[in-house]
């Protein structure tokens, strides 16, 4: 038996690196926008007997050996550090494997919804040994963000773990003191399923480079960067009231506005070949297009007409894209089985 947690990937609308704290301090506006999509990151945790057996499918990697091997092998540093913390060196040893839907450098947040799942599972599994971690969403978001940022060293934001904690629509607040997050599920989000195609790119992305320097830029005080980022904020605010109406143009229009706002930021966010697949979509009617995540490639989120998919989706196609099996996710992160049956 195994107990098995499912996180969904997310895309996101606008406000994305609006999200990194501490930006979210010195800016007037700030509003993150999002909604997960069924390209989900898995984990199954089983009982291993003497000792641990940690084997990412998408890496082609294994950790085998007793806790302290683990620990101490830096292979699969993100998923040793979360054991680290979720787990303890007296509690049963345990067998995990972790795969992802999404491509490697989407842009969809997969490490981070990666986390949470592995997260998920091991406290699942605490609770059934008895051994409860009694975490609310936030302070488990807050966690799992302070380990990957303890792996990757760098700011990161915490929109994708929300988005993978939560799925459906996700509108994210700073407030002093926290983060509001308002997640939606009801119908709209079968019309934005209807009008959704995920096209990969072929072209991986780092998005830690591109928000670090817009970060560095912020905090020194560039005032055209401040400008520019508050001017998204403002934006994404303005969109979380349109997707409270389901009023779907109203929020393409604002996406595309941010995204404009977001290539005078950053000169590489866009690529040959993101280019050319935005032009096909756009030549076959579609609504809109945008890169996902902090762009350089990866993933890209069209949206087109019911009518019209077809013919989109041939057009992208075409232009050298790959169009990928997955929509508007319903569901948050899932955990399903058992350790022992």
């Amino acid at each position: 038996m195994a107990i098995i947690a499912r996180s969904p990937t997310r895309v996101d609308l606008a406000g994305g690196t609006l999200d990194i704290a501490p930006l979210t301090r010195i800016l007037q506006h700030k509003t993150t926008v999002n909604f997960g999509i069924t390209l989900d990151a898995q984990v199954s945790v089983s009982a291993c007997g003497e000792g641990y057996h940690i084997k990412s499918l998408d890496q082609n990697l294994e950790l085998v050996g007793t806790w302290a091997d683990v620990m101490e092998d830096t292979r699969l540093p993100l998923f040793s550090k979360l054991l680290h913390c979720f787990w303890h060196k007296t509690l049963p040893a345990l067998q995990i494997e972790v795969r992802a839907k999404s491509p490697a450098g989407a842009g969809l947040g997969g490490s981070s919804c990666l986390a949470i799942a592995f997260a998920s599972a091991l406290l699942r599994a605490r609770t059934e040994l008895g051994l409860p971690l009694l975490l609310t969403d936030g302070e488990l978001v807050q966690t799992v963000q302070d380990v990957e940022t303890g792996v990757i060293r760098v700011p990161t934001g915490c929109q994708d773990y929300w988005g993978g904690l939560r799925g459906g629509i996700n509108l994210i607040h700073y407030p002093l003191g926290g983060t509001s997050v308002e997640t939606l599920r009801g119908q709209d989000i079968f019309a934005l399923k209807d009008m959704l195609i995920l096209c990969y790119s072929g072209v991986s992305r780092a998005s830690g480079k591109n928000n670090w320097a817009i970060f560095n830029k912020a905090f020194e005080g560039d005032k055209t960067t401040l400008s520019i980022l508050n001017e998204m904020g403002l934006i994404a605010t303005n969109m979380a009231s349109a997707v409270r109406e389901g009023a779907w143009k109203d929020v393409f229009k604002l996406s595309e506005s941010e995204w404009n706002l977001r290539v005078k930021l950053w000169s590489d966010i866009e690529t040959v070949e993101t280019r050319a697949i935005a032009q096909a979509a756009k030549s076959k009617g579609a609504m809109f297009s945008r890169i996902c995540g902090a762009g350089g490639g990866g993933v890209m989120a069209v949206f087109a007409d019911p009518n019209c998919r077809e013919d989109v989706s041939r057009a992208l196609v075409a232009a050298g894209g790959k169009i990928l099996d997955g929509t508007v996710s319903l569901e948050g992160t899932v955990v399903k089985g058992s350790l022992y049956g």
